[in-house]
């Protein structure tokens, strides 16, 4: 075992094994142990990349990190009796990810330095404390933030007492983000302008939070505000001129987006009842993914044109989520009942058309659409074509999804040649959530002319820009198969 690398270690024991080899150890899991410290005083691994540590129930002290120079990652969950991490953490020059949940004793972060990604959540008594995590040393180091992210949970500002509020912050130095839900001491404070990705779900943040003068967040890529109080969100005072993928969803008072950054690529926007408009998006160009379902007042047709209107149309995909009972008006009486549809494509269609769009109404959530370009089918599809203009109609509609597919972006990311052999594209629902026949599904595709839609400016699209991360279910589109002559890809909506 001299060669030994990786260690996951499940026990009820009260002390980790002293003859395991140390040199090259790089990942140490633990899980399940009774002890109260993993080894007494200081041990060197000087390999050693990664250490989880999760439900140790009488652990009450991390261990001397002073032996560990190449950490990097140190996660660190459901350790209840747990009230202290040994300050040596902060002398690690290699430690970038730090993860702690459910640590209900722990009082006291010491300052990290070169965090670039951090969360916390359900750690009770580390309302206030934990503002030490960003020191001065964090704050003069900020060129090595470019991931830098912090994840706030309402767990982290409960059960904070008066009397914990004799700890003032002036005794913190120079805290990374706050937030408090103490009537006396109320607000958000930022001092890491080099964040890059910060989450904020459910943390009663009101207008007055929204308004005020601490969103000037240059760096900012990705935010999430879900599940809180505001009204309104007006860009032109949240400065966020990079914010690329923003998550309002749940914010039952949610009234109106305005002033949304150019450079927005992803909008989810789900279960904002209250929601009257976006505002005008018509210069967010690399918009290409947007989410608002359920019941609301957003003209969906709007936000399909100027989607339709961006970088997208020439470089990328589109997907557009919406209420069951909003039909885009183009789709309006021509959808075709069933769970399949074939476009035959035209001659010469790879000159004329840039791409195609589809749009799939029915009864239940989650679909997941497979389409394929290829030779014509041999067998025909019949289909029954439905109004949904008819009242009764679209009460059996839950959702409306809407896609769209690029031919210059499959022929420049895959060896698909775009061969004039091509002549079909077909399109098959799946979805295991599907549970009745009186489940309805509903499809239209069309092919988009190359004439339809005019840029206004010629762009040399570089697809970074639509911020197509992979998030934990998968990508809302993703290329299956392909080869020169044929072509499968998956769309996921809700992914």
């Amino acid at each position: 075992m001299k060669n030994l690398r990786w260690i996951s270690w499940r026990h009820n024991s009260s002390s980790l094994p002293t003859n395991f080899p140390q040199q090259e150890l790089r990942c140490l899991i633990l899980s399940g142990g009774l002890q109260k410290q993993l080894w007494k005083g200081y041990k060197y691994l000087p390999s050693l990349r990664m250490i989880k540590l999760h439900c140790l129930k009488n652990l009450n002290m991390t261990p001397d990190f002073g032996g560990l120079p190449n950490l990097e990652r140190f996660m660190l969950s459901r350790c209840p009796h747990l009230e202290e991490i040994h300050p040596s953490i902060g002398d690690l020059e290699r430690l970038i990810f730090l993860v702690i949940a459910s640590c209900d004793n722990l009082k006291m972060l010491p300052p990290i330095k070169k965090l670039e990604n951090l969360s916390i959540s359900e750690c009770n008594k580390l309302s206030l404390v934990r503002k030490k995590v960003a020191s001065s040393d964090l704050s003069h180091n900020l060129e090595h933030l470019t991931n830098f992210f912090v994840t706030v949970f309402p767990c982290c500002s409960e059960n904070v007492y008066d009397d914990e509020l004799s700890m003032d912050v002036e005794y913190l130095e120079e805290p990374l983000l706050l937030y408090n839900s103490i009537k006396k001491q109320t607000g958000l404070h930022f001092i890491s302008r080099g964040l890059r990705k910060l989450i904020l779900n459910d943390c009663h943040l009101g207008d007055e939070d929204m308004e005020s003068d601490v969103w000037d967040l240059p760096n900012l890529q990705e935010l999430n505000l879900s599940q809180n109080d505001f009204s309104r969100l007006d860009f032109t005072i949240l400065k966020l001129p990079w914010l690329k993928w923003l998550d309002v969803s749940f914010c039952y008072s949610l009234l109106k987006l305005s002033n949304l950054p150019s450079s927005i690529a992803v909008l989810r926007a789900d279960d904002c009842y209250l929601l009257e408009t976006a505002g005008n998006i018509s210069n967010c160009k690399w918009l290409w993914k947007a989410s608002l379902m359920g019941k609301n007042e957003i003209d969906g047709d709007i936000i399909l044109e100027s989607m339709l209107q961006g970088n997208a149309i020439e470089d990328h995909f589109i997907s557009l989520n919406l209420s069951g009972h909003y039909i885009p008006k183009g789709f309006v009486g021509k959808l075709v009942k069933g769970d399949t549809f074939t476009l035959q494509l035209p001659h010469n269609w790879y000159d004329n058309f840039c791409g195609f769009l589809v749009c799939n109404a029915n009864s239940y959530p989650a679909p997941c659409v497979k389409i394929s370009i290829k030779q014509e089918l041999d067998k025909d599809s019949q289909y029954e074509v439905w109004s949904v203009s008819n009242e009764a109609t679209r009460r059996h509609i839950k959702s409306t999804y809407i896609g769209y597919v690029s031919f210059k972006s499959l022929r420049r990311h895959t060896s698909w040649s775009s061969s004039d052999d091509c002549d079909t594209i077909f399109f098959s629902l799946c979805n295991k959530y599907k549970t009745s026949s009186k489940s309805e599904s509903m499809f239209l595709a069309k092919l988009i002319p190359k004439g339809d839609v005019m840029q206004t400016t010629e762009v040399a699209t570089d697809c970074l820009e639509f911020y197509e991360e992979e998030r934990e279910y998968g990508k809302t589109f993703t290329i299956q198969h392909h080869s020169k002559s044929s072509i499968k890809i998956i769309w996921d909506p809700l992914n």
